[in-house]
């Protein structure tokens, strides 16, 4: 799995459910790349802020 391929799940699954298959395989790539890591997470702090602004 590319990057870009794991930014648009990472993105996409915190708006829906994602299939196992991608679930494990985004697993797999954030185990080895720390830029994903840091995108998942400040995407997730991201959305917790704006989330207790609304």
């Amino acid at each position: 799995m590319k990057c870009k391929e794991a930014a648009q799940i990472i993105s996409r699954g915190m708006d829906e459910s994602l299939p196992w298959t991608q679930r494990v395989a985004l697993r797999l790539h954030l185990a080895i790349c720390d830029a994903c890591t840091n995108f998942s997470r400040n995407a997730r702090l991201l959305r917790e802020a704006i989330r207790r602004l609304v």
